[in-house]
């Protein structure tokens, strides 16, 4: 075992009072039903194939630590449960989103995703696109509804000009157009933190929308964007990692990168250099969160959660699959 693998599994247990399984566990079932009734399905005849396409999007099993994450961060604001479950099941749909994006020919071209063939082969290319662009506008609606009620004016457009700069050039679209530009060996740090946009934006936002919706106080939305960004700059990087391993169980092909002449994390900076990184990136975003709430049932859960990303790239089997 490497020094930073050792520091990694300590810092683990360290942490690990308050079992973030158990929080996912007991909100999944109300995460689901929140999933199905926003489910963004046509009332048109004919369209039975793109409601059949978004189901087999949205619910493939999995643990939803995603919009669990979400719900802690908006909790931590001072969201309300209808708020926090709404950008939940946004954050859900926005990444279903873009992972159908992600699969197609012209990006990845990857037929397994959440160990099951990809969307696209399943339903097509046309009917996949379209699944993706109706969740992307699901996703939209479901946080202007989060932030109608919220009593604040300007919420319901802050929230969502955030959402439109993380999704947008800027954000997960700008990063992916980069992904899919940088050749593995030629990659300089800053191209790969651009790059890291595509899955950094979504992070940056799921611990927002919930702060941004409720009107809370612009310091506790900056802290959350901090955390946010250190938590999807580590996850991008640990998940170079993981494409880098082939005993790797991430419910989707590994090597893609090396597939498509990529560059990534583990090219740029070697394991350990990487690791070293990502472990840096997860201690600032918790220091972020604890100055701003202490130490609050959500900031442990959240430290958890980041903490799990470090064990899963180190090769805890345990905590692999876990953001599927």
């Amino acid at each position: 075992m490497s020094a930073v693998e050792h520091r990694s599994t300590i810092r683990v247990g360290l942490r690990s009072t308050i079992k973030l399984s158990g929080f996912v566990a007991g909100e999944r079932a109300a995460i689901e039903g929140a999933l199905r009734a926003a489910l963004p399905v046509s009332s048109l005849a004919g369209a039975h194939r793109l409601n059949d396409a978004l189901d087999y999007a949205v619910f493939p099993g999995g643990k939803r630590l995603r919009p669990a994450l979400a719900l802690l961060a908006s909790n931590l604001a001072g969201a309300t449960r209808a708020q926090g479950l709404r950008v939940a099941c946004a954050v859900e749909f926005l990444h279903s989103s873009s992972l159908i994006l992600d699969d197609l020919p012209a990006m990845d071209d990857a037929g397994m995703r959440r160990n099951r063939r990809s969307l696209h082969l399943v339903h097509g290319e046309g009917v996949a696109m379209l699944a993706s662009v109706a969740l992307l506008n699901g996703a939209y609606a479901l946080l202007a509804e989060a932030a109608r009620d919220c009593g604040q004016p300007g919420a319901m457009a802050a929230l969502i000009a955030e959402a439109a700069r993380c999704v947008g050039a800027d954000g997960m679209v700008g990063g992916q157009v980069v992904d899919l530009e940088t050749r593995a060996g030629t990659a300089h740090p800053d191209a790969l933190a651009c790059r890291d946009l595509k899955t950094v934006a979504l992070m940056r936002l799921l611990m927002t929308a919930g702060a941004l919706a409720c009107g809370a106080p612009a310091s506790d939305a900056r802290s959350l964007a901090d955390f946010g960004n250190c938590f999807g700059r580590a996850y991008q990087i640990c998940d170079d990692l993981l494409d880098d391993d082939d005993d790797a169980e991430t419910g989707k092909p590994v090597r893609q990168d090396a597939r498509h002449l990529r560059a990534n994390a583990a090219g740029a900076f070697g394991r350990d250099g990487a690791l070293r990184l990502a472990e840096g990136l997860v201690t600032s975003g918790v220091a972020c969160l604890t100055k701003q709430f202490g130490a609050r049932p959500e900031v442990r859960l959240l430290a958890e959660a980041a903490d799990s990303v470090i064990s899963r790239a180190v090769g805890s089997r345990a905590a692999v699959g876990q953001m599927a």
